[in-house]
């Protein structure tokens, strides 16, 4: 069990109660944590983890979301309050769904994910200096020109399955051998790179749908991604810009500093995938939560990731409301 501002259980057979301001983490009877409760900010339940009803209830209480997902890192679902609910926003979103500030968002969004993505792989090959991936680079480039001169969500979309079909492509290219990987695999993933990624994206996915729900919005009605069952479209758009800064990055830095090994990652028989060992996750967590909890510039004055993803949404609330496009700036990394 990892103890940060998120708390992450990962243990089988452990069981969360709450007593007297504090949420208690015990395993067959053994006490293995005590939170206070002012310091836990949000939960991430793997597996079996039994939570007692006082337990919910408090954490609704206090507006602690609790989010559940498998070994595998499929989501399974949330615990969360629904006093932030804002209709007329909510209408809001529906109303814009297929206008040209949905687009034109889109637009600066997806922009700017290329941009993060040219300058993360132009870092990883300055001094390798690999000609295939100067290639990829080039042709990266010429879709997100394209991308800023599409007239539709479709021809939109389209470019930017182009450009991130290289992008991994280049990706591959630039790490360890042990972690060479062809392309991105998912559900399941197919080799230890990917099944990081996977993880990353999926915490990162539902911090967002966090900040999104405490601004009042809807998190399954975006301005990109279309309307799907079961699918966060809201939480995915906003994810886009982040993917390179926030996921990519910092799974190229586990490999590249050697704290995530081979060793850490074992191939399930029943879906084929590969995933993290227990040992591994507890790692992967304590590493994750050190870079929500670090430090950036990229927007007015400095702030944690996990704050500043909390800023993006809200600046998209403003656009929204004011169906102003210009109103949100996406992140751009130098």
């Amino acid at each position: 069990m990892i103890l940060l501002s998120f708390a992450y259980v990962t243990e089988k057979g452990t069981s969360i109660t709450h007593k007297e301001g504090r949420f208690v983490v015990s395993r067959n009877a053994e006490v293995l944590m005590e939170i206070p409760e002012e310091t836990l900010d949000g939960l991430v339940l793997i597996d079996t983890v039994q939570v007692s009803s006082q337990a919910m209830v408090s954490f609704l209480h206090l507006g602690i979301p609790v989010t559940w997902l498998s070994t595998t890192g499929k989501f399974f679902g949330r615990l969360e309050s629904t006093s932030h609910i804002r209709i007329f926003k909510q209408r809001q979103q529906f109303l814009l769904q297929d206008s040209p500030f949905a687009l034109e968002i889109s637009k600066k969004t997806l922009f700017a994910k290329v941009h993060n993505q040219l300058t993360l792989l132009r870092r990883y090959n300055r001094d390798r200096d690999i000609p295939e991936v100067k290639m990829d680079i080039r042709n990266i480039a010429m879709m997100g020109t394209r991308l800023r001169e599409a007239e539709s969500r479709d021809e939109l979309m389209g470019y930017e399955g182009i450009s991130a079909k290289i992008y991994f492509s280049a990706l591959g290219k630039l790490i360890a051998p042990d972690f060479h990987f062809d392309g991105r695999s998912k559900r399941p993933p197919l080799d230890p790179f990917n099944s990081m990624l996977s993880l990353a994206y999926t915490l990162i996915l539902y911090e967002l749908f966090t900040a999104i729900t405490n601004e009042g919005l809807h998190p399954y009605v975006g301005f990109m991604h279309a309307l799907k069952e079961n699918h966060p479209a809201l939480a995915s758009d906003l994810l886009e810009e982040w993917r390179p800064i926030l996921a990519d990055s910092f799974v190229l830095s586990l490999v590249q500093h050697h704290e995530i090994l081979l060793e850490y990652f074992y191939r399930d028989e029943e879906s084929g995938g590969v995933l993290l060992t227990p040992e591994g996750r507890k790692i992967f967590f304590r590493a994750y939560e050190r870079k929500m909890r670090s430090t950036n510039q990229y927007l007015q004055g400095t702030h944690s990731y996990r704050r500043s993803l909390a800023y993006q949404a809200a600046q998209y609330s403003q656009a929204l409301m004011g169906e102003d496009a210009s109103l949100y700036e996406p992140i751009w990394i130098r």
